[in-house]
């Protein structure tokens, strides 16, 4: 081959390579943890299944139970979130700014997650009455994990 037909073809074969290294970044980057938004939230009766998973099979189920005896209260929380989101979305949409309106919403979600919190504390105290000093003790020693993905 002669130089000039080398030459000619070089250009083309180059760009082409930058453009499959490129996307071979852009989809190396878009795909490490960290880039989108973030997870969900875990769920409390998930996180409860996890952690009776660690306890002997007694311990466990008195955990599961008691997790969902509180079930109403804890699956407010995701459902009261979103909606949270959306009635903050409609105040700063709106087509005057209603400053008064925003700040009842914020108070709204800050009962929500405060009615939360408590029927986590309360499925806690719960089962730490009723588990064996051992499932307590796993219990009290649980740390969470990597985000898992949602099933």
């Amino acid at each position: 081959m002669s130089p000039r037909r080398i030459s000619r073809w070089l250009l083309p074969v180059s760009l082409s390579l930058n453009v499959f290294l490129a996307v071979a970044m852009a989809v190396q980057l878009t795909s490490s943890p960290g880039f989108g938004p973030p997870p969900p939230r875990p769920r409390p009766d998930r996180i409860a299944e996890e952690i009776a998973a660690t306890m002997t099979p007694a311990d466990g189920d008195i955990l599961r139970e008691v997790f969902a005896s509180h079930a109403p209260q804890l699956a407010r929380g995701p459902e009261s979130f979103h909606a949270l989101q959306d009635r903050i979305r409609q105040v700063m949409t709106a087509p005057t700014f209603d400053a008064e309106a925003l700040r009842a919403v914020f108070a709204e979600g800050r009962q929500g997650r405060t009615a939360m919190d408590d029927a986590v504390e309360a499925s806690l105290i719960e089962a730490a009455t009723r588990l064996s000093p051992e499932g307590r003790r796993k219990l009290g020693e649980w740390r969470p994990g990597p985000p898992r993905p949602s099933r």
